[in-house]
């Protein structure tokens, strides 16, 4: 790595920011399995491949999901695999007040209401109808006094979103029609993870590689990074990877765990659902020295979902 290149980070700043910075950030309700690691990948040979810095963030927000010891599992999987990140691990834990910062800047823009809705009261798959829109949150001190069990609190987002992803191409978004005012904090008194995750993002990344299951979240974390007048990150959203039945490799669906298998074929396989040139790598060192001067984000497949 060049010498002017910083080696860790806290918060960046604007000036760091010019260096490419690249995340991935898992939520520690399990263990990594071959789609994590798709994207794991992705993340890592789009930044690296610019000389620019790797983070690793857990986004550990939903404690009632989390599992014990999952973090270090993921931490010691990724090691196993070749993987390096620069800086200490970042928790999104950790960082509540910053999240309860971003609802009161939103406050104090007219832009949050109070929602009584539930699950069962609202049409299922459809946008958020603004019922609540009339129970506009005014602004308080502290801001620990917007959170009460009785509703969750949401941002109203409305107009025309356009931007590029740079595996999935042009995206034009009505917001109105296609994401809808959006939960930004949960009644259980949980940040949700839009809010997060643009915070976060918005703060600490220029350059998001994720898979495109989380698409449809973009354009609202984007929406929520300009209402707080955020800079926004690059995109790029590569395919989900599906098993023989069509579904989405998860931890949920109980996918295979990584740790599991053999790091080098892994990598081998993956680079090449990636739709990258193949390598002729003898070790894990070798395979990332190659996969790091060869990576080609245009030659990742433009589709939603790879079969593995």
């Amino acid at each position: 790595m060049p010498a002017d290149i910083p080696t860790s980070v806290g918060t960046l700043t604007q000036e760091i920011l010019t260096t490419p910075v690249g995340r991935f950030a898992p939520s520690p309700t399990g263990d990594l399995h071959f789609g994590s690691l798709l994207a794991a990948m992705a993340s890592y040979c789009d930044t690296k491949s610019q000389y620019g810095l790797w983070l690793l963030r857990m986004d550990d927000i939903d404690g009632p999901r989390s599992v014990p010891g999952s973090a270090d599992v993921i931490q010691q999987t990724l090691e196993q695999y070749g993987f390096s990140w620069d800086g200490p691990v970042q928790w999104q834990s950790k960082r509540v007040d910053r999240y309860q910062h971003a609802v009161a800047e939103l406050v104090a823009r007219q832009r949050v209401f109070a929602c009584k809705c539930s699950r069962r009261t609202l049409p299922l798959g459809k946008i958020y109808p603004g019922s609540c829109r009339v129970n506009t949150v005014a602004i308080k001190s502290p801001p620990t006094d917007y959170y009460r069990a009785d509703h969750s609190l949401r941002c109203t987002l409305s107009g025309q979103l356009k931007f590029t992803d740079a595996v999935q191409g042009v995206q034009n978004i009505i917001l109105e029609k296609d994401v809808g005012d959006i939960i930004i904090w949960r009644r259980d008194n949980l940040v949700a993870y839009v809010l997060a995750c643009a915070v976060d993002d918005a703060e600490n990344v220029s350059h998001v590689v994720r898979g495109a299951d989380l698409l449809g979240n973009t354009a609202a974390q984007i929406a929520i990074m300009q209402a707080l007048d955020l800079p926004v990150p690059r995109y790029a959203h590569i395919p989900v990877a599906i098993d023989a039945n069509g579904d989405k490799l998860s931890k949920h669906s109980k996918a295979q765990s990584l740790a599991s298998m053999q790091p080098l074929p892994m990598l081998l396989s993956a680079w090449q659902v990636l739709g990258q040139a193949e390598l002729q790598a003898t070790s894990i060192t070798d395979f990332w020295k190659q996969a790091i001067t060869n990576w080609q984000t245009p030659c990742v497949p433009g589709v939603q979902c790879v079969s593995t």
